[in-house]
């Protein structure tokens, strides 16, 4: 149903567009998650650069969600509690606004999986928003865990952090 590839540099104008739609749709949501200070268009290129940002395409081949997927972890992990080491994880993931709710993001999340899995990493670790209630009801339905809670991005409510044992 969806095409899972590697970003190209060609990719990222259409890339960015999608960005400030998904972004403006959570915050009309009520979900203030990101905003003009994150994600930035500079931290997609050097995902895209660094060979860590992957886009889903449809079979008409129109961009309809991204995702950086990598072994980096941001520093505040550090003070959670994970069950296992070394591990993937997924961050700024966007579908654009038209295509939400139709399996984007959970094609991008099986896909981080494949990608550890091949790599023989043993978990996959995310975050998202206290707000962010659809992002937590898909890595509920795919099998995380809720493992703790981190502050990100000068955000006054916490950001839960899940585990995927592979």
């Amino acid at each position: 149903m969806f095409t899972i590839r590697l970003a190209g540099p060609s990719d990222l104008p259409a890339l960015w567009a999608l960005v400030e739609r998904a972004v403006a749709h959570m915050n009309a949501l009520g979900n203030p998650q990101w905003g003009s200070d994150y994600p930035t268009r500079a931290l997609y290129a050097a995902d895209q650069a660094a060979g860590e940002l992957y886009v889903a395409l449809n079979p008409q081949g129109r961009l309809l969600g991204c995702a950086c997927i990598n072994g980096r972890e941001s520093p505040e992990y550090a003070a959670v509690a994970w069950s296992a080491s070394p591990a993937y994880s997924v961050h700024r993931l966007a579908v654009d606004p038209e295509a939400q709710r139709k399996g984007v993001a959970t094609a991008l999340m099986a896909h981080a999986e494949t990608l550890a899995r091949r790599a023989g990493v043993p978990a996959l670790h995310v975050d998202t928003y206290t707000r962010n209630g659809r992002m937590q009801a898909l890595f509920y339905k795919r099998g995380f865990r809720k493992v703790g809670e981190i502050s990100l991005h000068g955000r006054p409510e916490p950001y839960p952090c899940f585990e995927k044992i592979l």
